[in-house]
């Protein structure tokens, strides 16, 4: 028996249906486990073969929860398939035969949805949260959620997902001090989805000074999303003292910034380049007289105005 036990095994990594069947039918061991504690459904659910893992379900439906000597259940294994493996037939079938396992850690606490998040499958992910909201707050060992591990990779997607699900850990500290803030642009490369992803963070700041001190360590190569903070959030006079100047793209914050605080604006004009601000006040006094004898704009689409002026 344990050799048919060890090629159910081969037969559940090569995907052979046929072959799983008839060893099976001869007797061989669906919860037959290898020195490493895998056994034939972790092997089929980490290469994907759904047909294979509803039969070994139908012949053994513990397995569904039984973890390896890591930790790591037949989940954590089909969670770890890249975004484009066909991997949620899997992931249905195991959450249907054992829903717990959505919450279950391995050795160093990472749950299926901190897996996915690594492999930026976010058709699992979503699978993941509405069958356990929970595991989105779920931390590791080293105390990263999964939007951490998200970060991490530059996932925008995956990063705005879990912020839907757990707002709060946006600017969550790990075992490090790093939020993941952090982690989106402290790679070596400055990459569009590196920026993409700090702006989904950025829009669940919870406070101004937090992710103004983050993007002060990284202005040299991410001075773009400081007018993505301003322009959601309030700074003072200080605040903005701070920024580096001249920083040219923080005109796409004037029309939000002007919407609500004038002295914002203008300590936000402060920190543009001179030829911008010379633009910008002849632009102003255009404006100013196009106005005489008119309603006057609303504050916001005088500053859209004068923002498109900047960009020509």
């Amino acid at each position: 028996m344990v050799e048919l036990a060890a090629i159910l095994s081969l037969a559940a990594y090569s995907g052979d249906e046929a072959a799983v069947r008839q060893l099976l039918a001869r007797g061989a061991w669906p919860d037959h486990t290898t020195t490493e504690g895998l056994n034939p459904l972790h092997i089929a659910s980490s290469c994907g073969h759904a047909g294979l893992v509803r039969l070994l379900l139908e012949a053994s439906p513990v397995t569904a929860a039984t973890a390896d000597s890591d930790g790591g259940t037949a989940l954590h294994y089909a969670a770890q398939g890249s975004r484009n493996s066909p991997t949620a037939a899997v992931v249905r079938l195991l959450l249907e035969a054992a829903p717990a396992a959505a919450l279950a850690p391995d050795a160093v606490g990472f749950t299926p949805l901190h897996s996915t998040a690594d492999a930026g499958n976010i058709e699992v992910m979503k699978m993941l949260l509405t069958a356990a909201p929970a595991a989105a707050t779920m931390l590791n060992t080293n105390k990263e959620a999964a939007i951490h591990r998200a970060t991490y990779r530059c996932n925008p997607a995956a990063v705005q997902l879990l912020l839907e699900a757990a707002p709060a850990l946006a600017f969550a500290p790990d075992a490090c001090d790093e939020t993941p803030l952090h982690l989106a642009l402290s790679g070596y490369w400055i990459t569009t989805e590196a920026r993409e992803t700090a702006r989904c963070l950025l829009g669940a700041a919870p406070a101004v000074q937090p992710a103004l001190d983050i993007l002060l360590q990284h202005s040299q190569r991410y001075a773009t999303l400081f007018a993505d903070l301003a322009a959601r959030l309030p700074l003072s006079q200080d605040q903005w003292r701070s920024i580096p100047a001249p920083c040219p793209d923080l005109a796409r914050a004037l029309p939000a910034v002007l919407g609500r605080s004038t002295a914002e604006a203008g300590w936000l004009v402060g920190r543009l380049a001179e030829g911008q601000r010379k633009r910008l006040r002849a632009a102003a006094l255009g404006l100013a007289r196009a106005q005489r004898g008119v309603p006057s704009l609303p504050a916001e689409l005088r500053g859209r105005i004068l923002a498109l002026c900047l960009l020509y």
